[in-house]
């Protein structure tokens, strides 16, 4: 490790920290890869996965078009794709979410995040093998072309030049080619995918997002120097050199843990996190000084300047710029204690200077002749036998100088003892860069071979036969005809005061049936179709409704969920008729209902062409919806109770034993109640996030869940639900003792929906 000089020690020491707020750093995040929980294939040691035939036919097809344009004289990197291949392009985009949003559904089914992590990884590694595959036979065809070809053909010369130029810039074509696909996968997976592993799993992504636009990866050479010098910084190839990726990775740690020693930073936990055991026979980990986010944090003072500039006065950016500046004059001590200013210098000018040259000569000669490494006659050298032998240079290409050469060189060398502060903080925030992406590289790498893309018939067969075959298919495979019920849910609405209602509207000579049709039952149907349910029973003064789930389509297995969003908006609609009959002086209508999970299929029978269905269900929504005169008499003067549903039981002493026979009795004013086989069945639909909340008059906080659906429609939805105790009833008390016992409340009150808006 370096140390500090004597002159880096008096800075220091002139520089106390004490007080000063630390810097917030990012801890290193690494998704948890779960492919141990997936099952090998066929060797015992492998993992098993097909890709659709057709989705692999047509990316095979893409990838030759894209070669086709990009090896072109008229398409090469900067240009956008031709209409015809944007459209193969828009294609894949729509196969990758098809695959995507299936595996999603069938992960929930079995193997969880894992499943959509193999998908995920499959993909990155068949565009990978493929590129690279295709790219090799472009060129064997190419030269088996020349091969066929006299030299006098018009078209040799072409396809001779066109072989060269491909052979050039192999690395970066494979790059080019496999970021046009990794462009399309990122979109797919910010689209409807994104949603449903947010409302399935509670996260937005099972791998990083940022791997698809990790250059490291879709290169198929991680040293190539125009990867380097196009998306981070140009190293020596030089192992034994001080500016090789080996020993600058040592050395850039050994000054960010110094500076971390002077600058206050945030304790973070974990400091590191290791995720691979093995990788060329060391501990593959992330840490913070592998972020570049904590990178700018902790130097980009041109950033903070700026900030300041236009938000004056502001103190904390005033300490922040303090500390930047502090941390990058420590860094340039200790690059120019490492004598490494003038290779990191040399790396900047070289691609302005790469480029003038039209190409001619790899950038790294370039950077070897601007550092010293090279003797800068020799690199001109090169570059005049470079142009005699260049097959091809651009009309606009300007005559060959020595001039640009030689001020690059002196603006390294007069720089080098004052090397600028943003150079600095570009340098360390591009080789950070590389080395997360780097590892990123390897570790992904690492679990790509831990599974096949199977590809033979009888290994898919014998695969597929033992169960064994992870397959993904943009298309479930053809079904039976007839499906089955899996599981239903039953919800009752308890309406109350329709007859009164009804019988004040005949007294003014008014038409119920038109009046409850338009208000209630017409906005109710629309809701039934949106949320997927069916009608059973409905009367002025009930509305039973069923929701059904089955087992060959897993995408709308969620039924609890949408039930209770069905609730909801039969509520919405009572509310809305509720603000008629006041603004006309009639009584108002009140609802109280019950949501019931059953996990079997209903009975049916059939009263001539009435299909008529029995459920256990039905009866326990029934209760579940009840509301106790008790209750309502005892609670009416509570006017801004949050809870529309309480659950009570009565005391082994007392006799009375509620309505309908029950122990326990409950209020159900405009709330739902759902019960704990629905609350479960609710927690395996979606991820809920658990909230702790002390309402108003309560002793104690309660537990409330927060999740996310899609309806029919595909809109998206959300679902609070309040986890309440069983409280003891006490006549002519305001305290009520809780019980162990919990029910499940639906949350409906405006109020507390406001405290949990997503």
């Amino acid at each position: 490790m370096l140390k500090p000089s004597r002159l880096f020690t008096r800075y220091l020491n002139k520089n106390d920290t004490t007080g000063v707020q630390p810097l917030p750093l990012i801890a290193p995040v690494w998704s948890s890869l779960q492919l141990d929980a997936l099952n090998t294939g066929i060797d015992n040691v492998h993992i098993d996965v097909f890709l659709d035939p057709h989705f692999c036919r047509h990316t095979i097809s893409l990838i030759d078009a894209l070669l086709e344009e990009r090896t072109t004289t008229k398409r090469r990197f900067n240009d956008q794709p031709s209409t015809e291949v944007q459209q193969q392009l828009d294609h894949f985009n729509e196969a990758c979410s098809s695959l995507l949003v299936a595996s999603i559904y069938q992960a929930r089914q079995s193997d969880g995040a894992a499943r959509v992590q193999l998908l995920e990884l499959a993909l990155l590694k068949f565009i990978l093998d493929k590129v690279k595959k295709r790219s090799e036979q472009l060129l064997q065809d190419l030269r088996n072309r020349l091969l066929a070809t006299s030299s006098a053909d018009k078209n040799t010369q072409q396809t001779y030049e066109r072989s060269i130029w491909i052979n050039n810039n192999y690395n970066r074509l494979l790059q080019k080619i496999t970021s046009d696909l990794f462009n399309q996968i990122y979109w797919a997976e910010m689209a409807e995918a994104r949603t449903l592993r947010q409302n399935l799993f509670g996260q937005p992504w099972s791998l990083p997002i940022d791997l698809l636009s990790n250059p490291v990866l879709q290169s198929s050479d991680w040293q190539d120097h125009d990867l380097l010098t196009t998306h981070y910084v140009l190293m020596s190839q030089d192992k034994d050199s001080l500016y090789g990726y080996n020993r600058l990775s040592e050395t850039v740690d050994s000054w960010l843990a110094l500076i971390s020693e002077e600058i206050p930073l945030e304790r973070l936990a974990p400091a590191e996190t290791p995720v691979l055991a093995n990788w060329q026979g060391q501990l593959l980990k992330f840490s913070w000084r592998d972020m570049p986010e904590n990178i700018e944090t902790l130097f980009n003072a041109e950033a903070t300047r700026q900030q300041l500039e236009e938000t004056p006065g502001q103190a904390h950016l005033k300490d922040l710029l303090a500390s930047q500046q502090k941390a990058l004059k420590l860094l340039t001590e200790l690059v120019q204690q490492a004598g490494v200013a003038p290779h990191i210098l040399a790396a900047y000018e070289t691609p302005a200077l790469f480029e003038n040259y039209a190409r001619l000569l790899k950038p790294y000669v370039l950077y070897q002749g601007l550092c010293g490494d090279l003797p800068l006659e020799q690199v001109w050298y090169k570059l005049q036998t470079a142009e005699k032998t260049r097959p091809l240079r651009r009309a606009t290409d300007k005559a060959l100088s020595k001039a640009p050469l030689q001020e690059a060189f002196k603006r390294v060398n007069r720089r080098q003892k004052q090397i600028p502060p943003t150079v600095l903080y570009r340098f360390i925030h591009d080789f950070v860069t590389y080395r997360r992406d780097l590892k990123q590289r390897h570790l992904l790498h690492h679990e790509m071979g831990r599974f096949r893309l199977l590809t033979a018939e009888n290994d898919v067969r014998l695969s597929r036969a033992n169960h064994l075959l992870y397959e993904f298919l943009e298309q479930a495979p053809e079904q039976p005809q007839h499906d089955y019920i899996r599981c239903h849910v039953i919800l009752k609405a308890d309406v109350r005061g329709s007859t009164t209602i009804t019988s004040e509207l005949r007294k003014r000579g008014l038409n119920p049936a038109t009046h409850f049709s338009r208000t209630f039952f017409n906005p109710v149907r629309k809701f039934v179709d949106v949320f997927g349910a069916e009608k059973v029973f409905i009367e002025g003064d009930a509305v039973i409704l069923s929701l059904f789930e089955y087992a060959l389509q897993p995408k709308h297995w969620l039924s609890v969920a949408r039930s209770c969003g069905l609730a909801r908006s039969m509520l919405a609609v009572v509310e809305t008729q509720n603000r008629f009959c006041i603004e006309h002086r009639l009584p108002v209508l009140e609802l109280g209902m019950g949501i019931c999970f059953a996990e079997s299929s209903p009975d049916f029978l059939y009263d001539g062409d009435q299909r008529v269905m029995i459920s256990p269900a039905i009866g326990d929504a029934d209760r579940l919806s009840s509301c106790s005169w008790k209750l309502r008499r005892h609670f009416a003067n509570q006017r801004n109770l949050l809870t529309r549903v309480m659950v009570f039981q009565q005391p082994a002493t007392d006799s009375f034993k509620g309505e309908k026979g029950m122990t326990t009795f409950r209020y159900n004013l405009n709330g739902i109640e759902l019960d704990s086989a629905g609350f479960a069945k609710l927690c395996s639909e979606m991820s809920l996030k658990r909230v702790k909340l002390k309402l108003p008059n309560d002793k104690r906080s309660s537990d409330f869940f927060v999740g996310h659906y899609v309806d029919m429609q595909n809109n998206r939805h959300q679902v609070v639900v309040r986890q309440g105790h069983v409280s003891i009833w006490q006549e002519n008390s305001l305290q009520f003792k809780p019980t162990d016992k919990v029910y499940y409340e639906v949350v409906t009150h405006p109020r507390l929906l406001r405290v949990f808006k997503a």
